[in-house]
């Protein structure tokens, strides 16, 4: 069976139906100059590799010709021809920095090892892992390799600090709610303003040490002008730490009505540790989620050969690694083997084990034109 590779940007490419064009909402993709690419060129909006000698639709734009595969992306494109003209990782980088200040935009290069982008925006490339500079949400590998995954630092990081500030939490959360319940109030027990210190010890590390990521990414929302979840967090807790430390440092400074029957300002110093600790804990529970689904890929990954069997034009054969596989390639599947990767079938006639997808032990039928997934057993 003789099959190609489906040409994507992603796991698996554009597919040969039609339909499947423009039901979805992709990062615009590296146009391919027809000059360099023979008779296809791509389609910048959603990436589907067009023939241009059969193209029905065609822009040109400073000098150079980009091909559809429908009205659709066609009028999509002419709204705004400088946002999808200018694509691919370099110009995505570009894109990137017109939105960050210049300082940030230069920390982070873009080079051709491990590169990382944000689920919700792909503009945004890093060499590196970080926070998106507009969402801040943590940036994600832009590939899964079936390499074992490392500890991942920001996972520890963040068990660590949230750990730390739940038990510097504790005792401020009862500490303040004992004052609600009647007789239980523990400050008959301490002395004086040793009741607001205490809190103010505790609650300091949990806020400055434990929310600092968070306050780092409030702070780099409101210099981007991308207002996100982090900057109400940062907001939220620095103010009700603010107004505790001044309420407890210089209770002398509020007017009579603030203070309570002991004289004494009241603090929220437990309401900023409260949160913070929450947060923390939302953060862990998200990288073990996300590493847990990378475990799960990144298994499946390993099913999948690690060569695939690649067809010169002379007609000879040659074992090459899966990475180095390229769209449009032809490749040879004999009897037993597994599928190398997603493709479409060119030639010949077999049976496919399709159980590991859809649980179904029965070969199925492939023929020309039918798609094959990789992993799969040929039969």
């Amino acid at each position: 069976m003789y099959m190609t590779k489906y040409d994507s940007s992603a796991m698996r490419t554009d597919s040969p139906m039609p339909k499947q064009c423009c039901n979805h909402k992709a990062a615009p993709q590296q146009h391919a100059d027809p000059d360099q690419a023979g008779q296809t060129a791509k389609d910048p909006i959603c990436g589907m590799t067009v023939d241009v000698a059969t193209a029905k639709h065609k822009h040109e734009y400073k000098g150079r010709d980009f091909y559809f595969c429908s009205a659709h992306c066609l009028a999509k494109f002419r709204q705004d021809p400088a946002k999808y003209a200018i694509t691919g990782t370099a110009h995505a980088a570009e894109k990137v920095a017109e939105k960050v200040p210049a300082q940030v935009a230069e920390s982070t290069p873009v080079d051709a090892g491990a590169v990382y982008t944000c689920p919700m925006h792909p503009e945004v490339i890093r060499d590196h892992p970080d926070a998106c500079p507009i969402c801040g949400m943590d940036l994600e590998p832009q590939t899964v390799t079936s390499e074992e995954e490392e500890a991942s630092p920001e996972l520890v990081d963040m068990t660590r600090r949230f750990w730390i500030s739940l038990a510097l939490t504790l005792p401020v959360f009862l500490l303040a709610m004992s004052e609600m319940i009647p007789g239980w109030s523990l400050r008959q027990v301490l002395p004086g303003r040793l009741f607001i210190w205490i809190q103010l010890a505790l609650t300091t590390p949990v806020v400055l040490w434990g929310g600092w990521p968070f306050f780092q990414r409030g702070w780099a929302s409101l210099v981007n002008r991308h207002l996100n979840m982090f900057t109400l967090i940062a907001l939220g807790t620095g103010t009700a730490y603010v107004y505790s430390l001044v309420a407890a440092v210089f209770p002398s400074i509020f007017p009579a009505s603030f203070h309570g029957v002991g004289g004494d300002v009241p603090v929220y110093f437990e309401s900023a540790a409260v949160i913070i600790t929450l947060v923390l804990l939302g953060q862990v529970l998200e990288l073990r989620a996300r590493r847990r689904t990378n475990s799960a890929i990144r298994a499946l990954l390993g099913l999948v050969p690690k060569t695939a069997r690649v067809v010169q034009e002379d007609g000879t054969e040659v074992d090459a690694p899966i990475e180095h596989v390229q769209p449009e390639d032809r490749l040879r599947v004999r009897p037993g083997e597994k599928v190398p990767v997603d493709g479409v079938v060119l030639e010949g006639t077999s049976f496919v084990d399709e159980s590991m997808i859809t649980g179904e032990s029965i070969p199925v039928e492939k023929r020309a034109g039918d798609e094959v997934t990789g992993a799969t057993v040929n039969g």
